[in-house]
């Protein structure tokens, strides 16, 4: 059996020796009474729980599986008949039914947790066929992938110029105020290509765990993870999400994200274009450069050529026409360009969505 840990609720201390000599590879710690079994669950990290002694295991059990209900819990004291739970009568017995109650667990918890994954992607395909707008689709997925998979906060950050910007941040109803706190903070962050989390997922459009930030520790969130929202091969945007517990990455959380990334960076890319492409007026949209982004048909008509001819260029300069350019900011802080015919000058966002 590989190395566990478990804690030792109610054992005696000459029992918990003889466990220790049956089991050497068995990490204990011993713990007495409901307040001290509390305390030592909120710090996670467990294996099993071992319950001795006379007293009833019913309430230990109850707080057992109000934290983790897949924690394997197993009755050790040849004072109790035990029911509904594993027991052993003999020590001899407690190695091969630990190992077989630890692999069970292995397996619940990925049944379990692959069910959780489906249901966060359906809902998330819900949210992107009822058309939403992006900044409330961006918050319907964060939420949903928090009370679904049990994440404690996130945040969406979209390009704008050479920095992410944050969209949307959120965090659970329940959180510690620390939490918020963090969370409040964060809306108003930007970080280059590179930069803490968001940043290096930007940088190299791939999905990234860690521990949490010195910021994020003191405020309880353990785990960190991002990943991008892309289009093809463009990162349009990077989801940010932190856990109060420790979590290491999977398979299958790993094809979750590149699937929710995929489907909502299409469909930011899809309705910036549609509603690019719906104006009556000349628009163009352009780089920092001033070489050609996007061209709608107006445009393109106007200039007598397809907007792959126009791709990555400068303005085309066209005798008697006279080009307008300007720049400011919208509410939510993104950059925002204006290319136009004279007084047709139209306004257009130049960064992702």
């Amino acid at each position: 059996m590989r190395s566990v840990s478990a804690l030792l609720v109610d054992v005696p201390a000459s029992h918990a020796a003889q466990i220790a000599r049956v089991l050497p590879e068995l990490r204990t710690v011993p713990v007495t009474g409901e307040e001290a079994l509390s305390a030592a669950l909120a710090r996670r990290g467990w294996d099993a729980v071992l319950h001795g002694g006379d007293a009833p295991h019913a309430k230990a059990l109850a707080l057992v599986r109000l934290v983790d209900p897949h924690l394997p819990f197993i009755v050790v004291s040849p004072l109790q008949r035990a029911h509904g739970v594993p027991s052993v009568s003999s020590l001899t017995q407690l190695g091969p039914v630990l190992t077989r109650e630890l692999e069970g667990a292995r397996m619940r918890r990925r049944v379990g947790g692959a069910h959780r994954l489906l249901a966060a992607q359906q809902a998330i395909a819900d949210h992107l066929a009822a058309g939403l707008e992006p900044v409330t689709l961006c918050e319907r997925v964060l939420t949903t992938l928090g009370e679904a998979l049990g994440w404690a906060a996130g945040a969406v950050w979209r390009p704008d110029e050479d920095m992410l910007r944050c969209v949307v941040a959120w965090h659970a109803a329940d959180s510690r105020t620390a939490v918020a706190a963090l969370v409040d903070g964060v809306r108003g962050e930007t970080y280059a290509a590179g930069q803490s989390l968001p940043g290096r997922v930007w940088a190299f459009r791939r999905p990234i765990w860690a521990a949490g930030s010195d910021a994020a520790l003191r405020a309880g969130l353990v785990t960190a993870a991002a990943f991008p929202i892309t289009d093809g091969d463009e990162c349009v945007g990077v989801i940010e999400l932190f856990a109060t517990d420790a979590r290491e990455p999977s398979g299958e959380a790993a094809a979750m994200f590149a699937t929710i990334g995929g489907q909502l960076g299409a469909y930011l890319t899809r309705r910036r274009r549609r509603a690019f492409d719906a104006a009556g007026a000349l628009i163009v949209a352009v780089d920092a450069a001033g070489c050609v982004e996007m061209a709608n048909g107006t445009a393109c008509a106007m200039l007598g050529r397809s907007e792959a001819e126009l791709l990555g260029r400068p303005l085309p300069s066209i005798a008697g026409v006279s080009w307008r350019w300007s720049e400011s900011r919208d509410a939510d802080g993104r950059r925002l360009g204006a290319v136009g015919w004279g007084e047709r000058a139209r306004l257009v966002a130049a960064s992702a969505w």
